[in-house]
């Protein structure tokens, strides 16, 4: 059993802002990010790559299909 909590982290992309670009971010804003919109999201726990899934919408949340499990030895952000 777990004896302490830890966050659990999706990553749907990735994206490089320069510093004088951040304070220009508004409410309406788009982040072009670095994946394809029918690229797999990262399911990471502990910094460490656990699973790969689709997003999914359920019940109008945001939610995540587990459509692989990563073995422990591949890094974060490794392919498989």
């Amino acid at each position: 059993m777990f004896t302490d909590v830890q966050p659990l982290r999706v990553e749907v992309g990735r994206t490089w802002l320069w510093p004088d670009e951040v304070p220009e971010l508004t409410v309406g804003s788009t982040v072009q990010l670095d994946t394809c919109g029918d690229q797999d999201v990262q399911i990471c726990l502990a910094g460490c790559l656990i699973a790969r899934g689709h997003a999914v919408v359920i019940g109008g949340k945001l939610g995540v299909e587990v459509s692989e499990l990563v073995p422990a030895d591949i890094p974060e952000g490794k392919s498989h």
